[in-house]
């Protein structure tokens, strides 16, 4: 009876998911780890999340930040000298020497793919003379990308109780950092060579702590699905591991498929679970969300007029591209826009000018915003108007220039009309002046 009941409900299942797919839904992930989160890069939308602004400990993966204020505060061929404190830094390390000069570039595949705690240093100090300093520069940049929930206090993730982050913060960190060139091409990078220096004669070798760029054979296997597989996931390109005992292990992962773009953060699992939670969120993106475009970049959205121009209208184009990741079992039935307009446009506009945005919309469910630009430039009218004209957000200099012509008018003809009744006041006396004579006279 009970193998009966069983093969029904199966049978149930599998007609209800041909007959109704919007409910044959993969059922939501399970991590071993305490935190974690999968998002796509390109949108930003949080695809899986569990505990993912709880605060916790980052340890190396804090190195993604240090790498990113570096490559927008220094030149990769900057040198840099190693002072007599920063050999001595705990943890991994390259064995930096006081003294030994390294380019901003080898130090910063020395922070990123061995996840050297002395280069962070270096590094730290090359840009703001101090870890203080640093410090304060990196939690600034942090709250600018978006993260609400971390503090560092140092650039390599050495413990400290008040060093923390968040999955999420991390995530959107490293969404930003995989936006930059220069650090894409490192996170991915298997192994790298410094040379020697002027106080180090051999060849330091670095390899990459990421297995999933590099971990075959059988001390690389994670049991995943129930088979044995190597941890090396071909998809994955980076980003950053990070382990202390306080933190057990952490990874912050990006995969690339067909294009397209997604990251995970893993905080606080043990062992190799570390790549087995990673790529079961990885594989659970790829398999049930779909990437779609709301918008083209340049599409026509509204023409709307301009005062003081040239034209008289100017049209409106989205600026970029937007697209939305939703289940694969889902459909956007109708998408609504909302235009939002800038206020007192005027000539002159130049191409590209940003005048407004556009809010897409379905079911009420908000999805994205592309800033609308001018399609072209359009330029001031010439002529009287245009010596007077002054101010987009002001009235015209030849505004109050008639007013106060108005005003002078009006002065003008006041006296005018006194002058006129004094010398017809001054005619009457004249003529009454003349009666009399000519009465006394005769």
């Amino acid at each position: 009876m009970k193998k009966f009941v069983l093969i029904l409900t199966i049978i149930f299942l599998l007609i209800n998911s041909a007959l109704y797919p919007a409910f044959a839904i993969t059922l939501y992930p399970t991590i071993t780890a305490p935190s974690g989160i999968l998002i796509d890069a390109d949108t930003g939308d949080v695809l899986f999340e569990k505990n993912a602004h709880m605060q916790m400990y980052p340890a190396s993966t804090t190195k993604i930040m240090t790498a990113i204020l570096t490559l927008e505060n220094a030149n990769l061929q900057d040198k840099v000298i190693i002072d007599k404190d920063t050999p001595f830094t705990d943890g991994s390390r390259i064995y930096v020497i006081e003294g030994e000069e390294f380019t901003v570039e080898q130090l910063l595949y020395a922070l990123l793919i061995d996840s050297a705690n002395d280069a962070a240093v270096a590094l730290a100090k090359h840009i703001s003379g101090s870890i203080e300093e640093f410090a304060k520069l990196m939690n600034k940049r942090a709250k600018e990308i978006g993260a609400k929930n971390t503090h560092f206090v140092n650039p390599n993730g050495l413990p400290n109780d008040k060093h923390v982050t968040t999955a999420y913060d991390l995530a959107i960190i490293a969404r930003h950092a995989m936006t930059i060139p220069k650090f894409r091409e490192i996170v991915k990078t298997v192994r790298y060579q410094i040379p020697p220096t002027n106080k180090q004669t051999e060849t330091r070798y670095l390899k990459n702590s990421n297995r999933f760029l590099w971990g075959v054979g059988p001390r690389n296997k994670i049991l995943y699905n129930g088979k044995s597989v190597d941890i090396k996931y071909n998809i994955i390109d980076g980003i950053k591991t990070g382990y202390t005992v306080l933190a057990q292990q952490c990874l912050v992962t990006s995969a690339k498929k067909d294009g397209h773009r997604l990251i995970s953060v893993i905080l606080k699992a043990k062992g190799k679970n570390i790549y087995l939670d990673s790529r079961t969120l990885i594989d659970y993106g790829f398999e049930n969300f779909k990437f779609i475009k709301i918008t083209d970049a340049g599409k026509k959205v509204k023409s709307i007029p301009i005062k003081n121009g040239t034209e008289k209208t100017i049209d409106l184009i989205t600026q970029n591209n937007l697209y939305k990741t939703i289940p694969k079992n889902e459909n956007l039935n109708s998408i609504d826009k909302i235009v939002k307009i800038n206020k007192n446009i005027s000539a002159p506009i130049q191409k590209g000018q940003l005048l407004g945005k556009v809010i897409f919309k379905s079911n009420e469910k908000n999805l994205g915003e592309v800033n609308l630009i001018a399609a072209k430039s359009i330029e001031q009218k010439k002529g009287i108007t245009s010596i007077f004209y002054f101010d987009d957000k002001k009235r015209s200099l030849l505004h109050y220039f008639l007013i106060i012509f108005l005003i002078y008018i009006i002065w003008r003809t006041i006296v005018t009309i006194i002058r006129l009744r004094k010398r017809k006041n001054k005619l009457l006396r004249k003529r009454r002046l003349a009666r009399k004579n000519k009465k006394y006279f005769y």
